[in-house]
């Protein structure tokens, strides 16, 4: 009876615990969480398909037996199964889960670490995948919520990139192939030196990125522009090539009455495209000619390109251009994870270094809201912000290990003189903005703060102006999950508040750009991966039976609004796919982002033959959020392909989609077949152009974005602006195959001479003057292997670099007289810049 007795005592006790303030912090601080990634491609259980693997270790210094405690941490792929009978998991919404005590839980002992074992949905193979910044908080949400101190990231002090403390060491193939069928290599050194070119020039050429429709030396004699440029302009005015004017004032080229004379005409040549010119060196003066002011400014950027940075001398030349495509587009995923103000303007500015003429600006989507709208002051107060508020009444969960600060670089926006001055400086570089607000999916960071607007309108009794544009259907009983796994992120495409708020957010939108005094040309609806939330709404019952898509009815309804305001209408190709295009406005611009590997070419072409303004954004190549190779410690995602890096941009065919079968892989690195037999182009159409993308998930702050887009961006620039000699012209109707053989030896082979003149100006002209601008650009992997007579060959894919090697001794400068066996490790360095380390593992 007495021992009875006391085992209750202990069980009152036990559940009679709970946590104060001071306990939380504590365990906050001490809580050692460890995530290990077992197998990416594991053994699931019966009913998934594809599953991953990991075990998350929970370790305290002291006991407690406390179990009023909660952990929430962010998973990209929703958990499906757990085996360990002491906590529960729960998906709360979208990558938001929550880990909690069960009833089994007998407590924390001392150094000993409760392990959990689960398995996720799908796949995660790359550490940035692997979110950080887990929060403490107790049952009832009464003590202030903290983040566990061993779950935030660090910064490595020679590198400067981002390391995960938390997250254990990725080492084996099972961490990186997410199938049986999947053959990707681990990218190491050895693979690297197998697989890339060498650089064989040791000085650059004289060229400049994007390479000109024609260049030519016309003597050996230099042009000094140490003393200033004498200005004369006939035709154009000032301010549209000021911020030309302005970059080369920054490398000392200033105007003074005794420089060397720089005469600027504006004199259209017929059957040239508007953004032509033509550019004259000489030791008399540097004479421009362009068709409009955008290419007397693309001239001047050719000027300073043909600098080394290092003097102010150029080579007497002559170059006409002309560029090849007329859309040259970077789109920024803004929404995700913020970037700030001065990073949006400082990538105007090096976009318009390189020629590019398009910023598709992504201002909403599911985890935030950028860009303040007049009267609608809870999409950027509320939604604007990510923090522990389960609530939602103050910010939007904490998506994307968003943490607890509503301070944090992930959170903010732009308030309407910050969108004014990004498209004043904008338009002064010759680049024009396309803002997008993601509809009538991910758009749960406006249903979340036109809920917290409802619910602030109707506590004052303003029962009507609550109501005009509130979001949520409460009579709408859809069950639904989008790609992302929220179960609420879709507008109801069948209320009219829906389209009172479209309304009002266009106009809003319209009325920043008129006080700009910059026109809004286009306008980006998104329209991309809708759930269907409306499917079992009341207010949908009609339209279902007139409508064969809700979706494709929205976007009409939507494109025909933006038209009306004098807009061109943007969307993204998938949602474009349900529309009717005989209801669709003429003008209507389409982001085709479908995969090449798996058949992206059909999109594109059946776009291009509705002659709307197609603009080529396949995910194998424009989408710089993949990691540049096939490491875990790169970063990026993995689902259309394993690597992007700046050569396979610089080898893109955007003219003829299907001929990279012959030449790339898909995401298994397996070859693949693009067949464009029943796909053909029509005689005569076009792309309108290309656009490279930097989604935001796995990037939290502008020092990562820099790193993804740098030296990519380039490449990119190249393509956009250039059509290379060597590219395959499209031919209606083939097979491409890597048995087709099409692209023959000799294309081939000048394509290879093309991309030595190319790095050779990248490594030793263009990296140094980004890095004399601070820009955080990818130090390039290094390449390793062994030479006939044994001796270590080292290299890296871009020239101007230093190589060093860590042996037992340390690091060192490479030789090739060191044994290959006896190298631990290997990196580039540029100055006081130095590469990530790369191990020399046997994958």
């Amino acid at each position: 009876m007495v021992k009875y007795l006391i085992v209750v005592l202990f069980i009152i006790s036990f559940n009679a615990l709970a946590l104060e303030q001071v306990d939380l912090d504590k365990m906050s601080r001490q809580l050692d969480v460890k995530y290990t990634l077992i197998e990416a491609n594991a053994t699931c259980p019966a009913y998934v398909t594809q599953c991953y693997l990991s075990e998350l270790a929970l370790t305290l210094p002291y006991d407690l037996l406390d179990k009023s405690w909660v952990i929430y941490f962010s998973q990209l792929m929703p958990i499906i199964h757990g085996s360990n009978q002491q906590f529960d998991i729960t998906h709360i919404n979208g990558d938001l889960h929550k880990i909690s005590p069960s009833e089994s839980f007998t407590g924390f002992i001392a150094g000993k670490a409760h392990k959990l074992r689960f398995y996720t949905q799908n796949s995660q193979i790359t550490r940035s995948e692997f979110m950080p910044n887990y929060l403490l908080s107790d049952a009832k949400q009464a003590l202030a919520t903290k983040v566990i101190v061993s779950t935030l990231v660090d910064e490595d002090t020679t590198t400067g990139l981002e390391t995960q403390p938390y997250l254990e060491p990725f080492t084996t193939l099972s961490q990186l192939r997410t199938s049986k069928s999947d053959k990707t290599p681990w990218m190491g050194p050895r693979y690297h030196f197998e697989n890339s070119h060498k650089p064989l020039k040791t000085s650059f050429p004289e060229g400049i990125i994007p390479k000109p429709s024609a260049m030519q030396v016309t003597s050996d004699k230099k042009v000094d522009l140490s003393g200033g440029i004498r200005l004369v302009l006939n035709g154009i005015k000032r301010d549209r090539i000021s911020a030309a004017l302005g970059r080369m004032s920054t490398v000392g080229i200033n105007e003074r009455e005794s420089g060397v004379l720089l005469d600027i005409s504006l004199r259209k040549k017929s059957g040239t495209r508007d953004e032509a010119y033509t550019l004259l060196v000489t030791e008399a003066g540097i004479y421009i000619t362009a068709n409009t002011s955008s290419g007397a400014f693309y001239a001047l950027q050719s000027l300073m390109g043909l600098f080394d940075g290092k003097s102010l001398l150029v080579n007497e030349v002559e170059i006409k251009d002309s560029p090849h495509y007329e859309f040259r587009g970077l789109h920024i995923d803004t929404a995700r994870n913020f970037r700030s103000k001065q990073f949006v303007l400082d990538t105007i500015k090096h976009m318009a270094s390189y020629k590019l003429n398009r910023l598709h600006l992504h201002l909403a989507d599911d985890e935030g809201w950028r860009l303040e709208i007049d009267g609608l002051p809870e999409l950027t107060e509320v939604g604007g912000y990510r923090c522990f508020d389960l609530s939602e009444q103050n910010c939007l969960l904490p998506q994307l290990g968003a943490g607890n600060d509503k301070g944090s670089s992930v959170n903010g926006y732009y308030n309407r003189q910050d969108y004014i001055d990004i498209l004043r400086y904008a338009d002064k570089h010759h680049i024009t903005v396309i803002p997008s607000l993601d509809m009538p999916g991910h758009s749960r960071a406006a249903i979340v703060s036109m809920e917290a607007r409802y619910r602030r309108l109707t506590a004052l009794g303003k029962y009507e102006a609550a109501q005009k544009y509130r979001l949520v259907d409460t009579d709408d009983k859809t069950v639904y999950r989008s790609i992302q796994h929220y179960n609420d992120n879709t507008l109801n495409v069948c209320l009219p508040q829906t389209y009172a708020f479209i309304d009002k957010v266009l106009n809003g939108v319209q009325g920043l750009h008129r006080q700009a005094g910059v026109p809004l040309n286009t306008y980006h609806i998104g329209a991309d991966e809708t759930a269907g939330a409306w499917l079992n709404s009341p207010a949908c019952k009609t339209l279902l039976k007139t409508y064969g898509s809700l979706n494709g009815y929205f976007i009409e309804r939507v494109s025909q609004m933006v038209t009306a305001k004098g807009v061109q209408v943007a969307a993204w190709s998938d949602g474009l796919g349900d529309v009717r295009v005989h209801n669709m406005p003429t003008n209507v611009q389409s982001n085709v982002w479908g995969t090449l590997a798996e058949g992206g070419h059909v999109v594109s072409h059946e776009h291009i033959n509705r002659k709307w303004q197609v603009v080529i954004s396949n995910p194998d190549v424009t989408y710089f959020d993949f990691p540049y190779t096939s490491h875990p410690m790169e970063r990026g995602n993995h689902w259309a392909t394993r690597a992007v890096d700046t050569r396979k941009v610089f080898e893109f065919m955007p003219d003829n989609l299907p001929a990279h079968a012959e030449v790339w892989r898909n995401s298994r690195y397996h070859h693949y077949e693009a067949n464009d037999t029943q796909s053909g182009l029509n005689e005569g159409v076009t792309a309108a152009g290309i656009q490279a993308h930097l989604w935001s998930e796995m990037i939290r702050t502008d020092k990562q974005a820099e790193y993804m887009l740098y030296p990519r961006l380039l490449a990119f620039a190249e393509r956009a602006w250039h059509k290379p000699k060597w590219a395959l012209e499209y031919k209606k109707g083939r097979i491409y195959s890597v048995s087709s053989e099409y692209f023959d030896k000799t294309a081939q082979l000048e394509r290879d001479a093309d991309w030595q003149r190319f790095i050779s100006i990248l490594g030793y002209k263009e990296l140094p003057k980004l890095a004399k601008e601070g820009v955080f650009y990818r130090i390039p992997h290094v390449a390793i292997g062994l030479h006939k007579n044994g001796e270590m060959i080292f290299f890296t894919p871009i020239p101007g670099f230093d190589i060093e090697i860590k042996t037992a001794q340390g690091w060192q400068p490479a030789h090739g007289g060191i044994p290959l066996a006896h190298l631990r490790a290997v990196r580039a360095r540029k100055g006081d810049r130095v590469g990530r380390t790369q191990l020399m593992h046997n994958h």
